[in-house]
């Protein structure tokens, strides 16, 4: 699973979760960048204005509660994100949510590979299916 991705990105406004998020990743060495976003507004700013080739794939962890624009939102407006992105990039719901209705909307989202509890883990990345 060693790099596995070119980049993971972490779209989560809280910088506990962000810094545990990252130590995680980089133990399980999947990739060599993390990048942290705040938002879901600055997560599509940041994949539309990117000048990357998108050649190896992409792994994001959505949080859901955000404010702005919350991870359902978001999951709305990468919709529009040109197929090229869009094929690359695989989405996992990460968040503390026990809210069922949460969980059925994330499970029906055809953009979303599977939806996991926090805090993440080293098992729980090693469990996901991820291609």
């Amino acid at each position: 699973m060693e790099n596995t991705f070119e980049e993971i990105i972490l779209i989560e406004d809280s910088e506990i979760d962000v810094f545990i998020n990252t130590k995680v990743i980089e133990l399980m060495q999947i990739t060599d960048r993390v990048v942290s976003l705040p938002s879901g507004e600055a997560a599509l700013e940041y994949l539309s204005n990117t000048q990357k080739t998108f050649n190896k794939s992409y792994l994001i962890f959505l949080d859901i509660r955000m404010p702005k624009m919350d991870g359902f939102e978001f999951l709305e407006s990468f919709q529009a994100l040109p197929e090229k992105i869009k094929q690359k990039i695989r989405i996992v719901m990460l968040s503390s949510t026990i809210d069922t209705i949460d969980l059925e909307k994330a499970n029906a989202n055809p953009f979303v590979l599977a939806f996991i509890p926090k805090p993440l883990t080293r098992d729980k990345i090693a469990n996901l299916q991820l291609m």
